[in-house]
């Protein structure tokens, strides 16, 4: 059973993943048709459609497709100690909630970083 709370700490990664979206939609338009899509600092050293701008979103949205997974399926995780029956709804718990705050930071960070040198000038 996943707690109600890491239902709605699930749904901020989320949240931010649709106004990612949404911004990216607004000023799609304004984008160049071809973006840098691999630098380092100040230099590009690869180029290609600004299609790519939308691949981080996806990237994104596969890998908490999997967290979800994992974290509405506590019981298939193989832990490497001895869980206890009276630790072990515990145990879950926490392992839910680390899993959300792993997955809201995989989230915030995957976001504006992967396209702050185009969208954001």
């Amino acid at each position: 059973m996943i707690p109600k709370y890491i239902k709605l700490l699930f749904c901020i990664p989320i949240v931010i993943i649709i106004g990612y979206s949404v911004y990216l939609g607004t000023v799609y338009s304004s984008v160049p048709a071809i973006i840098p899509i691999h630098s380092y600092g100040n230099n590009p050293d690869l180029y290609g459609s600004k299609k790519f701008l939308f691949l981080p979103i996806l990237l994104n949205i596969v890998i908490l497709i999997f967290t979800w997974r994992i974290i509405s399926r506590p019981d298939k995780i193989k832990f490497t100690f001895e869980i206890s029956e009276n630790d072990r709804e515990r145990i879950y718990h926490t392992t839910q909630l680390a899993l959300v705050i792993i997955a809201i930071f995989v989230t915030v960070m995957m976001g504006p970083l992967s396209f702050s040198d185009v969208v954001y000038k």
